[in-house]
């Protein structure tokens, strides 16, 4: 895969394909193959689609749906008294606050 852009100094085509990690707010650096002078390079990505079913699944704590559940095992930290595998984001934020404080009282 080669991207290419002309040098605005000498008009010479230059592979900035490697550059393009080091990219910052899509604007990166670049030394002319050719005549060896700097110039900018700006980025722009065509926008890209793609669709997905949104699943829910109910808290195991409290039953509320939610479509982004916090596991066990995939969420870190985890609060450790807690036994259900999948709780929804208030509840673990509370679990995590009681665990704080189980924590602070010791």
């Amino acid at each position: 895969m080669s991207k290419t852009v002309d040098c605005p100094y000498c008009g010479y085509e230059n592979d900035v394909y490697e550059y393009l990690s080091d990219a910052r707010d899509n604007k990166f650096d670049c030394e002319c193959e050719s005549c060896e002078k700097d110039f900018e390079v700006e980025v722009e990505y065509e926008p890209s689609f793609s669709s997905c079913e949104i699943v829910y699944e109910d808290c195991q704590s409290c039953g509320k749906e939610t479509r982004e559940p916090y596991k066990k095992g995939r969420i870190f930290p985890y609060p450790s008294h807690i036994d259900h595998d999948m709780i929804c984001q208030a509840c673990w934020h509370s679990a995590y606050l009681e665990e704080l404080e189980m924590k602070a009282n010791d």
